[in-house]
């Protein structure tokens, strides 16, 4: 998008980078223009044959006449540009590093504005679009009150082929003595997600404490960095379907995945594109986090995950720039599987409206649906959100998740399957009855199931040290504060309609089971009677 911007000549753009030297040497390789550089440290350059030279302006002498001396005044810059607008007839860019806040660019905006307006006029005259352009880089979002004067792009991450190349400089520098060639792939891959400098810093620390470059160095170091940011976590998922009870549907559909992702060629030759991106709407404590870290064992993937809390910031525009930070972050570790939580809560635009936190959340919901469709193919994405009123019509377009899946309470065969993980865990000779257990905790949650299985332990093991048996489990029901049945019914009821006639379901069975849960039937937990 960078090199189309600069190619096309658009008047100002702004370039959102952490690593000015590298977004500089990238910008410059695009050498169908002349480049200048102003900076505090070197003044104004020239772009010469791979070498950037002080350029000599004349300025008044006080003594009388002329001097010749590179400009560092920005007063003497400006004017500098201004002439070139005037008067050039070359391709000329001017890049300009912001390395304060990007309000310091403010005296070059009646500078931008006069630009555009050149820009307009030789537009309409016909003639050739541009001589003069103004890039900015800075490490800031473009000034709120003059965004609408830039055209923005987000400078990338180093991708594979660049830390390729780092690494082969590093190995032809030092002469092979640090890096294995059978560990450069495992090195490079270690480095995905990390700026330049700090792929470099990490490899040359790595040699000073392991006399090497070690990829398990490189990947922990990156890990600790990533969590310091605080937006994104990196998970290695342990837990697996076996560690999980139901949920029938999702497992095949994740199992599909990953059959197709490993056999690309033969599914390409049938025109079959795996499943990308998965929202799981439903009860709490249903088990969609459970899978979520599942399936990235399935996919045999790392787990990148965040949640919309941890992005927004009450700072503006720091919200929208922390959701393009974890898009960015998770296209350069491509390829991912991530686990979006609280999805839709504060995504809503309900209670989080303009008119109460100034467009944030509309900013950050465009962000996100930006970020959504470029995602890289080989990312995995599901989210997980709770909330069905506060899912935005635009979310639920066919072609923003390729598959919608309601995630309800446990049916009778899924409490089951649930009752003999937990139970499985326990030494006894105990033969439980896990029908009548299954019966007796109906509308239970996953998570409520786990709370009585602790809970029954707790209590008899603290008592008389023995181990728990049937009947304790079934007598000690009624203490397990069924929260989800008895405090949010009308929510159940109505996510169950609903999920009825638009989504698919988690399990084949709680399909079946529907019909009857939404006309109406006795609760063994709740002692109630419902209907729709």
């Amino acid at each position: 998008m960078l090199f189309n911007q600069i190619k096309l000549g658009y008047p100002s753009l702004w370039v959102k980078s952490t690593e000015f030297d590298r977004a500089i040497n990238t910008i410059v390789q695009y050498n169908f223009r002349e480049y200048f550089t102003i900076d505090t440290e070197k003044g104004l350059c020239q772009y010469i044959n791979n070498t950037w030279k002080p350029v000599l302006v004349e300025i008044p002498n006080p003594e009388g006449g002329t001097i010749l001396t590179t400009p560092f005044d920005m007063s003497l810059c400006y004017e500098y540009i201004n002439r070139f607008i005037e008067t050039s007839n070359k391709q000329v860019s001017f890049i300009i590093k912001v390395l304060g806040k990007a309000d310091s660019i403010m005296p070059y905006i009646p500078l931008i504005s006069s630009l555009q307006t050149k820009h307009r006029e030789m537009f309409w005259n016909d003639d050739v679009i541009n001589y003069v352009q103004m890039i900015f880089i800075s490490s800031f979002d473009a000034p709120e009150d003059y965004s609408y004067m830039f055209k923005v792009s987000n400078f990338a991450i180093p991708n594979m082929e660049e830390l390729y190349q780092v690494v082969d400089h590093i190995n032809i520098s030092s002469e092979g003595r640090f890096i294995d060639k059978d560990s450069v792939k495992d090195i490079v891959r270690s480095g995905l997600g990390l700026n330049e400098s700090e792929f470099i810093d990490y490899c040359l620390q790595s040699v000073i404490e392991t006399g090497t470059v070690d990829a398990k160095f490189i990947y922990d170091n990156k890990m600790r960095a990533i969590k310091q940011h605080g937006i994104l976590e990196i998970i290695k998922p342990t837990m697996s379907f076996n560690n999980i009870g139901g949920l029938d549907n999702i497992k095949d559909i994740i199992r599909r995945t990953a059959f197709l992702r490993a056999n690309k060629d033969q599914a390409n030759k049938f025109g079959v594109v795996p499943i990308r991106r998965v929202l799981m709407v439903g009860i709490p404590g249903t088990g969609k986090s459970a899978i979520c870290q599942a399936a990235a064992n399935e996919l045999q993937l790392d787990l990148a995950r965040t949640g919309i809390s941890q992005v927004m910031n009450s700072f503006v525009g720091q919200s929208e720039a922390n959701m393009r930070a974890v898009f960015a972050q998770i296209k350069a570790m491509n390829p991912l599987c991530v686990w979006i939580d609280e999805f839709g809560r504060d995504l809503s635009g309900g209670a989080s409206s303009a008119s109460v936190d100034a467009g944030t959340t509309d900013r950050v919901h465009g962000e996100f649906l930006t970020g959504l469709q470029e995602l890289p193919e080989e990312t995995f994405l599901m989210c997980a959100a709770n909330q069905l009123e506060n899912l935005r019509p635009e979310m639920l377009r066919a072609d923003r998740f390729d598959k919608i899946i309601f995630v309800g309470l446990p049916s009778f065969n899924e409490r089951l399957d649930i009752l003999k993980i937990y139970l499985n865990e326990i030494d006894t000779d105990h033969e439980f009855d896990y029908a009548s257990i299954a019966e007796a905790t109906e509308y239970f949650t996953g998570a409520e199931i786990s709370s009585l299985i602790r809970e029954v332990k707790f209590f008899v093991v603290s008592q008389d040290f023995r181990a728990i048996n049937t009947q304790d489990i079934i007598s000690y029901v009624p203490r397990i504060k069924n929260i989800i049945w008895n405090k949010h019914r009308d929510m159940v009821q109505s996510m169950y309609q609903f999920a009825l006639e638009q989504w698919d379901w988690a399990s084949t069975e709680q399909y079946n089971d529907a019909s009857m849960v939404i006309s109406g039937r006795s609760s063994t937990s709740a002692e109630v009677s419902w209907k729709i």
